[in-house]
C-alpha cells in the first residue's frame, strides 16, 4: 500500500514537471450582471476567480452595489470607484463612467498614479466658474450641471478661443487638467465645449493585442511563473 502511494506521488509530480497548470485552461470568464462585461484576463473579480487569474491587483475587479444593481466595478488608488462600461481586449481599453453621475467633478482630482491605466490620448480642459446671472451670454457653451448651483455655473472647454473668451468674462478659472479621451481631435468628435460622460484609458502592460486580435486568449503560463502565454489563437491558414 505504501509502495503504490509512493508511486501515484512521483507520477503526480512528474506529470506536472511535463504538464504545467496553465491558466487561461483553468480560469473561467465571469460577469457581475447581464449586460455588463466579460471578466477575463488581464482583469479578475476578487471573491469569484483566483489571484493568479489576474495579471496583478491594478486590474482586480468587484460587483459594487450602485442604487441597489451590481456593476462591474474598478478602484483606483488615488480616485475611488468608477463603474466599467466596456472592456476592449483587442484594443487594451476601458471605458469608465462615475456611479454618481458626475464625471467632470472626478476629473478634477483624477490621478492615475499607482494604476496600470493612462489615457488612449489627453486633452487639456479648462473649468471655468461664471455668475449664473451672466447665463446669457454664455449660451455657446454646455453647462456641466453637477457642478453648478443657484449662484454660479460651471463650464469646461478645450478650445483655445473659448478659454481666452471665458477669462475675458466674470469667470473664474477653476483648473486646466489632463482629460483621458479616445481621439486625440476630440474637440471635432464630440462638440468644441462639452465633456464626454465617459473616460477611456488603456493599459500597456501585459501586451496582448497581438493575441486578442487573433482570437486568442492571454494568461499566465504557471502559477509559479510570471510568462504569458497565448492560447486558443487559430493557426495561420487555417
Amino acid at each position: 500500500m505504501e509502495f503504490t502511494t509512493k508511486i501515484t506521488s512521483f507520477s503526480l509530480l512528474f506529470l506536472s514537471l511535463i504538464n504545467p497548470t496553465l491558466t487561461t485552461a483553468t480560469c473561467s470568464t465571469a460577469v457581475c450582471r447581464n449586460g455588463d462585461p466579460i471578466i477575463r484576463f488581464p482583469f479578475r473579480l476578487k471573491s469569484h476567480q483566483p489571484q493568479s487569474c489576474g495579471y496583478d491587483k491594478g486590474f482586480d475587479l468587484t460587483c459594487g452595489n450602485n442604487n441597489g444593481v451590481n456593476r462591474t466595478t474598478i478602484r483606483l488608488p488615488f480616485s475611488a470607484n468608477f463603474t466599467i462600461e466596456m472592456i476592449d481586449y483587442a484594443a487594451q481599453e476601458i471605458l469608465l463612467a462615475d456611479p454618481n453621475n458626475c464625471l467632470p467633478k472626478r476629473l478634477l482630482t483624477l490621478n492615475l498614479t499607482s494604476t496600470p491605466f493612462d489615457g488612449v490620448y489627453t486633452r487639456r480642459f479648462t473649468f471655468f466658474s461664471c455668475p449664473t446671472s451672466g447665463y446669457l451670454r454664455f449660451g455657446r457653451f454646455n453647462p456641466i450641471t453637477c457642478l453648478s448651483d443657484e449662484n454660479s455655473t460651471v463650464f469646461a472647454t478645450a478650445f483655445p478661443r473659448a478659454v481666452n473668451y471665458l477669462s475675458a468674462q466674470s469667470c473664474r478659472l477653476m483648473k486646466t487638467v489632463n482629460v483621458p479621451v479616445r481621439w486625440p481631435a476630440y474637440e471635432h468628435a464630440v462638440s468644441y465645449w462639452g465633456l464626454s460622460d465617459n473616460l477611456w484609458l488603456t493599459w500597456r502592460v501585459p501586451r496582448c493585442r497581438r493575441c486578442e486580435s487573433r482570437g486568442g486568449k492571454c494568461g499566465i503560463k504557471s502559477n509559479s511563473s510570471r510568462e504569458i502565454i497565448c492560447s486558443d489563437a487559430p493557426k495561420p491558414g487555417n
